[in-house]
């Protein structure tokens, strides 16, 4: 009976540890994706709109195409 609890013990403490190891790995994923958005938007709010004979236009020139 020693060792079947000594067993049980080590499988809900593996158990655990994968269980925090993949939160980690999603909780890595979501921060970096996260910061691109943010940086697509200020991309996006850095676009320069310019004048034109027909109205207004973005200036594709400064534009960078990833």
């Amino acid at each position: 009976m020693n060792d079947m609890l000594k067993y049980l013990i080590i499988i809900t403490l593996c158990y655990y540890l994968v269980k925090g190891l993949i939160y980690l790995i999603l909780w890595q994923a979501t921060k970096k994706v996260e910061q691109h958005a943010r940086e697509a938007k200020k991309k996006q709010k850095q676009k320069k709109f310019k004048r034109g004979k027909d109205g207004w236009y973005i200036d594709e020139d400064e534009e960078d195409n990833d």
